[in-house]
């Protein structure tokens, strides 16, 4: 037998209502979350009277049809549609175009405040594997209802409004997301002793140093140096406090080649020198006796 439409969700509640659940004694509650892919059947909803509780839908695949003020309207894949409670919901799908479409529905005192945080509206944000795999998540907890699964869901509910927000700023600042300047930010955490320069930096992303430079300030707000210096501040901070290497060692480890030099960044990033943050901060809770045998005098 031929399969005309795969209908796929889990609910809150054993009983559900078309009108859907309004509740406004918790700050949020997922009521219901679900997909659907359509082969040979096509969709209509006619809600005038819309429903008790919110909805975003997420068109992954295909397109979707809505009525919006006083006119159809078409959205093509990743494509983000807000319905707030009450409002009516005219909309359809037709199997022809092939559309994959994810929706959850929500209810809560604070679902506007949450909404507002994080700019959630009709939108594009453009195909998005990760948000359809959280839908996927959320639905499966619905179903099994394992042991704390509401939280499970809350929690993935959050992500799932960060990520439409995430891909959203995207879209709108292309540079200030570039796959190429995170993987830069993570280098240098992560290769902070390297031998950095502005211009290595500048072609790390591809960039002219100039634009680079302008550009960097402005995501991260200080310089790429300033940004590179304090990982390397922040890293000594942590082999001081282990009380074993020397100040030489220390700045060997975190990039500076002259020990002098390093005390001299370290003291213009902290306002004392290595030596006092470890007598200040090192020696609490520290025993006597390590204290005496610590090469850092």
């Amino acid at each position: 037998m031929e399969i005309i439409m795969i209908n796929i969700s889990g609910h809150l509640r054993d009983e559900r209502k078309t009108i859907g659940f309004f509740n406004n004694e918790v700050p949020i509650m997922v009521n219901c979350c679900g997909k659907q892919i359509f082969q040979t059947q096509n969709y209509f909803c006619n809600r005038k009277n819309g429903r008790l509780d919110y909805q975003i839908i997420y068109i992954y695949r295909g397109y979707g049809h809505f009525y919006f003020n006083n006119e159809w309207v078409t959205l093509s894949a990743g494509n983000i549609v807000l319905y707030r409670p009450g409002v009516p919901q005219f909309y359809s799908y037709y199997a022809n175009e092939k559309p994959e479409v994810y929706w959850i529905h929500f209810t809560g005192n604070q679902s506007e405040e949450i909404l507002k945080k994080y700019n959630i509206q009709n939108c594009y944000i453009g195909e998005n594997l990760y948000l359809k795999l959280l839908f996927q998540d959320i639905i499966t907890e619905l179903q099994l209802k394992k042991i704390q699964y509401d939280d499970i869901v809350l929690h993935n509910f959050f992500i799932l409004l960060c990520s439409i927000q995430r891909s959203f700023y995207k879209l709108s600042k292309p540079f200030e997301n570039d796959f190429s300047f995170d993987r830069l930010l993570i280098e240098l955490n992560s290769k902070y002793a390297n031998k950095w320069t502005v211009a290595s930096m500048a072609d790390y992303c591809k960039l002219s140093e100039s634009y680079f430079s302008h550009t960097f300030r402005k995501r991260m707000g200080v310089s790429p140096m300033h940004y590179l210096n304090n990982q390397r501040i922040e890293k000594a901070k942590d082999f001081l406090l282990s009380n074993s290497m020397t100040i030489a060692s220390i700045a060997h480890l975190v990039g500076f080649d002259d020990p002098l030099y390093f005390s001299r960044v370290f003291k213009k990033y902290t306002g004392i020198s290595p030596q006092m943050y470890y007598q200040t901060t090192g020696n609490i809770n520290t025993p006597e006796w390590f204290l005496n045998n610590s090469p850092i005098r």
